[in-house]
């Protein structure tokens, strides 16, 4: 990757009963746990005449089907971006999505624009195959964001933005090169977090998995 009715009389055993003088009685405590292997008809079941005492516990809830889940093609950056996006708390919990494509000249576009619990703003890089070029591509849409913060607040009107922060910067691709990793690891500027990704097969369609690394 869940009460039985008591007995209606408690003292209803202990009184004569001329019907019932042909019947076998259970050994002594069996009669607490009849319920649990004798069927009851309809009648019986409303009486409550096989109801578990009050001391009962129900039985187990069955363990969960297990699923065995197989890869799925490569998904494309487009619906990779469309799903972030929609479910940017899947990367970190209290992240939101503010916009997409935002323009950088010259560096280009952020993919997605977000902000985390803190209000602090977070680029997020997607590739669908490893790139070692998220790496630049992030520094570079960080130094824009950093130097154009005038922009930045004309842009988001109304929006609770920490300027004060610096921004961070998610990468997000299937996997990453060593040469990538190293960079980040002993990068003195922003912060940065790598974030690999696998798709699955699901019934009635395919599931990403995202993971930090």
């Amino acid at each position: 990757m869940q009460n039985f009715d008591t007995r209606s009389n408690e003292n209803e055993d202990l009184q004569p009963d001329e019907g019932r003088k042909g019947e076998k009685r259970l050994a002594r405590g069996l009669e607490d746990v009849s319920y649990l292997f004798l069927s009851q008809t309809g009648g019986e079941a409303e009486k409550g005449q096989h109801a578990p005492p009050e001391h009962a516990n129900p039985l187990p809830a069955p363990p969960a089907p297990s699923m065995v889940l197989r890869a799925s093609p490569a998904t494309n950056r487009e619906l990779l971006i469309s799903l972030l996006s929609k479910n940017a708390a899947v990367l970190e919990e209290g992240l939101r999505f503010i916009d997409l494509n935002v323009p950088c000249d010259p560096f280009g576009s952020i993919d997605i624009l977000l902000l985390d619990s803190l209000d602090q703003l977070v680029v997020a890089e997607v590739d669908a195959a490893p790139n070692d070029g998220a790496f630049l591509r992030g520094i570079g849409h960080f130094d824009w964001l950093a130097r154009n913060i005038p922009v930045l607040r004309r842009m988001y009107q109304g929006r609770a933005i920490n300027y004060s922060a610096l921004p961070r910067v998610f990468l997000i691709a299937p996997s990453f090169s060593q040469l990538l990793k190293c960079a980040v690891q002993r990068n003195a500027g922003p912060k940065i977090y790598c974030f690999g990704f696998h798709t699955v097969l699901l019934p009635g369609g395919s599931g990403v998995f995202f993971e930090p690394i």
